[in-house]
């Protein structure tokens, strides 16, 4: 099994891959926070990659967005696996999230 990780695709945009989870989620959000930290104003981050998120992703959204306002940019999160999007709907965050 490869690992899960956040690449830079672009100044623009980041890609996460693999399973996200409680074990790996800390680690994936210090990835991603260094990544965002040097992106562009605005960055999109593709999630086409990832096998499995639930919640741990849903937790890791949170984190970079929180993250980003901090430094004043702004995200937007694309292709979000459908076990994450479901735990985003039944929270009730769908509609607050940057999801294209």
């Amino acid at each position: 099994m490869s690992r899960s990780c956040v690449t830079r695709l672009s100044e623009q945009q980041l890609k996460v891959v693999g399973e996200i989870n409680f074990d790996n989620a800390l680690d994936m959000c210090q990835q991603g926070e260094r990544l965002i930290s040097k992106a562009a104003e605005q960055c999109e981050i593709d999630f086409s990659g990832v096998t499995r998120a639930g919640s741990a992703g849903l937790t890791l959204l949170f984190s970079w967005l929180r993250h980003a306002v901090n430094l004043q940019k702004t995200l937007t999160f694309i292709n979000l696996p459908n076990d994450l999007l479901g735990v985003a709907k039944v929270s009730g965050v769908d509609e607050i999230l940057p999801i294209k």
